[in-house]
């Protein structure tokens, strides 16, 4: 039989792993979570850590001294951009303001020159075709009539010439079909033969400026008689 003490003994045997197994998980569940609570301290930390970076980088003399010099760099850009593009518009406008004001002086001048054209146009019209070219030797008058017609032509064509160097051309519509926007009507004169419609007599030529009326001719027009 077995005694009271060897009973214990047994007993005490058999029940130390059930001992050890209730003591050892609670440390095991211990160990897990104190894992636990340290990977969300690092994790809180990191967390943390990132905005007092940001805000060191932020708080940074030179980072921030760097941001202001390329906020400046980009104002500067984009003021030299607009003064530039200004600059240029100030040029155009000057060299068209320029241009305008040469061909109004122009103008100004070749209307009062072509007037002095029409008064040696009726210079050289009163003089009778037969006489223009007729130059009698024994006849001093007759020469004389001759060389003044021949001086009034050469003068005629000289202001002609110069007015042409400025971009001025002269016309005459003589036999042209009448254009109102280039002639002008004085007269209309039913004429057998000729077109209805047509220039009959230029009393006045006209002037172009570089492509522009400056003058209209002044034209009698064929009458149509239907």
């Amino acid at each position: 039989m077995l005694t009271a003490a060897s009973r214990s003994t047994m007993l005490g045997v058999f029940s130390r792993p059930v001992l050890l197994r209730s003591v050892r998980a609670p440390m095991v569940q211990r160990m897990y979570s104190d894992k636990a609570a340290e990977d969300k301290k690092q994790e809180a930390a990191s967390e943390e850590s990132a905005p007092e970076s940001a805000e060191a980088e932020a708080e940074d003399p030179v980072a921030k001294q760097l941001q202001e010099k390329d906020a400046r760099i980009k104002d500067l850009t984009d003021d030299l951009l607009y003064c530039k593009a200004e600059l240029q518009n100030v040029q155009r406008r000057t060299a068209e303001e320029k241009k305008t004001m040469g061909d109004h002086a122009i103008s100004r001048l070749a209307k009062d020159l072509t007037e002095s054209v029409d008064v040696l146009d009726l210079a050289l019209r009163s003089v009778p075709e037969a006489l223009r070219t007729n130059k009698n030797e024994d006849n001093e008058a007759s020469r004389a009539l001759v060389e003044l017609y021949d001086g009034v032509s050469l003068t005629r064509k000289s202001i002609l010439d110069m007015l042409r160097t400025h971009g001025i051309e002269a016309f005459d519509p003589l036999g042209e079909k009448f254009d109102p926007l280039l002639h002008e009507a004085l007269y209309q004169a039913p004429v057998p033969g000729k077109e209805p419609g047509s220039v009959l007599d230029c009393s006045k030529i006209g002037y172009m400026i570089k492509g522009r009326l400056l003058r209209a001719a002044q034209v009698g027009v064929v009458q149509d008689t239907a």
